[in-house]
């Protein structure tokens, strides 16, 4: 098994940060990491920390999902771990959704929703009572306009953060996320994809918020497909994080081939290689054969740009080549 008892020290990250801010004669992204972990969901957060020219990750808040908040929580730990990153804080956020049932998971997991690999978990992680909820309002506070969230689970954390504050959406630089299906079939039935299955409610507040939004749902998700190819490039690379990735995603690939949590960092990092349509969604929430549908039309003053196209061999190559380099 392995063991990850590893920190950064302050200097050496102070001084990576500012390497960084000035690279390109630009600031980094500000962006919070809303998750369910769950291994697409460690993946996008690895290559959020391995994009240290482009990104800054002020925390990473957690959401029950792929598996319960409980498994989330120490999970988002253990790969924060992995990365030798114990400096970023991890924060529980709600455990259940809004309205809709709370007995939805995703089995393509494992059961400890990183593919049972036993990733370890580091004893002296540091804990914190701040809430997931408080902490988006918080650093939103702090840096008016500069937050990005990127939600890649269910979008309970976000929308409970909306109703503390209406404004909040306004404050924030954007919401991107991952879910839904707004041109094409469910992943969970014909209509319904699974992040927004599990709290559809959710889904729609932040729909509805006023932000500006970027949503990778099914539509372009799918298109992303895991090969060997990629996994022995992570073979290849010859280190932990790579290791592990490519370990979580020979797990993850038996049951689903697709990276989709990863597109939103990607595209972060480098817009470029998606393209999408603007549209106007909204969220069934109505009980039924439709629950947590993505129902789109295309409308230039929509409230969301809907990616529906990727280039395929640039995503991996950038993963591939941002895993390479970190740790």
């Amino acid at each position: 098994m392995l063991s990850f008892r590893r920190k950064v020290s302050k200097s050496a990250q102070d001084g990576a940060t500012k390497r960084a801010k000035i690279q390109k004669g630009r600031t980094l992204q500000k962006i919070i990491i809303d998750c369910d972990p769950g291994i697409d969901d460690a993946v996008a957060i690895f290559l959020a920390l391995a994009a240290r020219d482009d990104i800054e990750v002020l925390g990473i808040t957690c959401v029950k999902g792929n598996v319960g908040l409980d498994k989330t929580y120490r999970n988002a730990q253990r790969i924060c771990a992995a990365a030798g990153r114990l400096d970023i804080p991890v924060l529980r956020g709600i455990a259940r959704p809004i309205l809709a049932p709370a007995d939805l998971a995703a089995s393509v997991h494992g059961v400890d929703g990183l593919g049972d690999i036993d990733l370890p978990l580091p004893d002296d992680f540091p804990e914190t009572k701040t809430h997931a909820v408080d902490f988006i309002r918080q650093q939103v506070e702090k840096y008016p306009g500069e937050v990005v969230v990127c939600a890649i689970g269910p979008l309970t954390n976000v929308a409970v953060a909306l109703l503390f504050d209406p404004l909040l959406g306004e404050k924030l630089r954007s919401i991107v996320f991952m879910g839904g299906a707004a041109y094409c079939p469910g992943n969970m039935n014909d209509f319904a994809e699974f992040n927004f299955m599990v709290d559809p409610h959710a889904a729609e507040i932040v729909l509805q918020s006023g932000a500006q939004l970027v949503m990778f749902g099914l539509d372009v998700t799918q298109q992303t497909r895991i090969e060997e190819l990629h996994l022995a490039r992570l073979r290849q690379n010859g280190n932990v994080c790579s290791d592990i990735a490519e370990r979580l995603l020979t797990a993850y690939a038996k049951g689903d081939q697709h990276l989709h949590d990863p597109c939103v960092v990607a595209w972060l990092i480098e817009p470029s290689i998606f393209s999408g349509t603007q549209s106007r969604v909204r969220i069934v929430t109505e009980p039924g054969p439709q629950f947590g549908r993505s129902m789109a039309n295309i409308d230039p003053h929509g409230n969301c740009l809907v990616m529906t196209q990727v280039d395929q061999q640039r995503l991996f190559s950038i993963l591939l080549s941002k895993l390479a380099q970190w740790p």
